[in-house]
This record gives C-alpha cells, sequence and structure tokens, in this order.
C-alpha cells in the first residue's frame, strides 16, 4: 500500500484544513464523470480511501503510530500498544510496513492473544460493540417558489429533487466480494470517548467490497431525479417548511429513507402586496375622481369587480372587499384591501399649473397647519 500522506501529496506536519483541500482538488481532477483518462477511476479511489483515514483525526493517530497495521481487519490498538512496550519497540521492525518487527506481525498478535490484552494479567473477554440503531437516511432541503396564484390554487406543484437512490446496476448491494469493514472490524460503528458513531468507511454497513460496483462507487447508491406532486397548505407564509416524510435520501441496510424538507418562498406580486392573509392593491385615481367621486373597475384574484369611490377620497384611505384575499383555512380567505392614491397629473402644462393654482382656494385650512 502506497504511504496514505503521498497519495493525497501532503506532509505529515499537514492540519485537517490542508488535508480537505488536497482531498477536494484531488478528488475533482480524477472524479469519473470528469476524467475519462484510464486509471482515473482507480485514482479516485485510492484519494477517497486515504481521505477516509486521514480527515479521521483518531484514525490518522492511529495510523501515524501503527501505520499499515492500524488498517488491517481487527486491528486493537490497546493490544499494539502493549505489545510494543513489552518488545521495546516491536523487535526493532517497527508498526509500519505490515509487521511488528521479530516475524510476527499483527494478525499473528491478535490470533495469539485472542484480540485483546488486558495489562499482562489473564485473557478477558472483550464485551460485543453495541448494535447500530436503525440510522435515518438524510433528510434534502430544497426551495419551493410559489406565486400568489400558486396559494390561490388547489392544483398541486410539481417538484423535482435529485435524491440518493438504489442503484440499478448492482440492486443496493454495492459489489461483490463482501468482507468486514477493516474500519470498525465489521461492527458499523467507530467509538469516539464514550460515544458510538456510524463508521465513515463503510456508511454503517460493516462491510466493504474487493470488487466495487462502477455505477455507485459501491455505494449502493446514485444520484437520480425524481418528480413529487406537491400540496400547498392553506395559510402557508413565506420561509415556512413542507415536509415530505419518506421522500429524502433513499435508506441504506434496511434504513428509513429522509425527509424532503421544501422551504416556501413566495415570489412578489405585480399588483397585490400581501399581509399576512390579506391582500392589499394600490388604486390610483385621478384629482377629480378623488374630488366628485366614481365608478370604477378593479381587478381582484376572482376576477375583476365594479366598486364605488365616494367623493372627497383621501391618499391612503382603504376599501375592504371581503373574502377576496388568500386562503386562511380550506373554507376561510382574508380580505383584500384597496388603497386609494389620488395623483396629480405629470405635465409642464402652464393650464395645468393654473387649474391647479386654482384648486388651492378650496382648502377650508392650511394643510400643515399643524407644523407651525
Amino acid at each position: 500500500m502506497r504511504d496514505l500522506y503521498a497519495i493525497l501529496g501532503i506532509s505529515r506536519a499537514a492540519d485537517q484544513a490542508s488535508i480537505r483541500k488536497a482531498f477536494k482538488s484531488l478528488a475533482r481532477k480524477y472524479h469519473p464523470d470528469l476524467n475519462k483518462d484510464a486509471g482515473a477511476d482507480e485514482r479516485f479511489k485510492e484519494v477517497n480511501a486515504a481521505y477516509e483515514v486521514l480527515g479521521d483525526e483518531q484514525r490518522r493517530n492511529l495510523y501515524d503510530t501503527f501505520g499499515e497495521d492500524s488498517l488491517k481487519q481487527g486491528f486493537n490498538p490497546d493490544a499494539a500498544r502493549q505489545w510494543r512496550q513489552a518488545t521495546g519497540g516491536g523487535g526493532g521492525g517497527g508498526f509500519g510496513g505490515g509487521g511488528f518487527g521479530g516475524g510476527m506481525n499483527i494478525d499473528d498478535l491478535m490470533n495469539a492473544f485472542g484480540g485483546r490484552f488486558s495489562g499482562g494479567g489473564p485473557r478477558q473477554q472483550s464485551r460485543p460493540p453495541p448494535r447500530p440503531r436503525p440510522q435515518k437516511a438524510a433528510d434534502i432541503e430544497q426551495r419551493l417558489s410559489c406565486t400568489i396564484d400558486d396559494l390561490l390554487s388547489e392544483e398541486k406543484k410539481i417538484v423535482e429533487v435529485r435524491r440518493p437512490s438504489t442503484c440499478d446496476d448492482c440492486g443496493g448491494r454495492g459489489g461483490a466480494g463482501k468482507h468486514s469493514c477493516p474500519a470498525c472490524a465489521g461492527t458499523g460503528r467507530t467509538k469516539v470517548g464514550t460515544v458510538h458513531f456510524p463508521c465513515v468507511a463503510c456508511s454503517g454497513a460493516g462491510h466493504r467490497f474487493s470488487m466495487e460496483c462502477e455505477g455507485c462507487g459501491g455505494t449502493g447508491r446514485t444520484m437520480n431525479e425524481e418528480r413529487f406532486k406537491v400540496g400547498i397548505p392553506p395559510g402557508v407564509e413565506d420561509g415556512q417548511i413542507i415536509r415530505l416524510r419518506g421522500k429524502g435520501a433513499h435508506g441504506q441496510h434496511g434504513n428509513p429513507p429522509g425527509d424532503l424538507l421544501l422551504s416556501i418562498e413566495v415570489e412578489k406580486h405585480d399588483l397585490y402586496e400581501r399581509d399576512g392573509n390579506h391582500l392589499r392593491l394600490t388604486v390610483p385615481l385621478t384629482v377629480h375622481e378623488a374630488l366628485v367621486g366614481t365608478k370604477i373597475k378593479v381587478p381582484t384574484p376572482d376576477g375583476a369587480i365594479r366598486v364605488t369611490v365616494p367623493a372627497g377620497t383621501t391618499p391612503g384611505s382603504s376599501m375592504r372587499i371581503k373574502g377576496r384575499g388568500l386562503p386562511k383555512t380550506k373554507s376561510k380567505r382574508g380580505d383584500l384591501y384597496l388603497v386609494m392614491q389620488p395623483c396629480p397629473p405629470v405635465t409642464d402644462s402652464k393650464e395645468a399649473e393654473a387649474l391647479a393654482a386654482e384648486l388651492d382656494k378650496f382648502y377650508e385650512t392650511p394643510l400643515r397647519a399643524d407644523w407651525d
């Protein structure tokens, strides 16, 4: 086996940031989807295998201490340390290169001592590791853009999602030649302190393959695009999350699938402004219409209606149209508020200016009298 540091092209003193940077660069360079050269696929797998060890501080420390032996199935670091102390460093042979020195390797040691040392005393039975609990697959988060019309419609929206699914080439098996994962000794779990986590080398499966499936790289899953129909619940707000259970990543090894989390993003409407379940519509009026009143046609989400604008309408005054807003429940809706906005004509006509000056005579009190 090549030195893992040499595979990633880094020094043994590299920090985790440097390790991640080197891995990402090489993974992009040799990814089978991007690099069709002969050998790129094997190089990609080699880079991934190196990062699985060096990217994990615990496994990296064991590799730095015991070399390739730490990667072997059934490796027991406590036993290795005690053997090292007992032999003064493994008889001069060290822990690299697959052996302990003196003709005994880690496999011989594990077989001789039953896979465990106990402080030099009699052999003790090791407790079996805890059985992994079913781990729900990852949730997928995605934005769902909606319009005001979508919130009013009872039709379902189509959502396209890329999610990990069972590989068609291998039926989710991952490959052939299944063997126990050397990183976790087939348990599917690794221990950090007193806490057990799913093994990163085998994704909690407890095994790996001599011949991995080319379609999925041994994971048993590939990225597929799927379409779902989603009903928009009444009263949904911008930023609210809709959870579709079981529509996230497919579960592996009998584990349940994750969920699809859709974050609602309501687009701005050209006419209406949303206020909770109510809608507001600015209604422009001429000065004459506001002064003497008029009947006009205004749009609503359910079609145009005619309304009467009372005489003397002031800017900002509103009129409520009941039940023409957004749904609160399946049977109730908010209201539509018409906000009146008298607008003076935009013109440089001297005649218009003279007429506007004539209107000033009819204000009974100065508009800014309270400012003095």
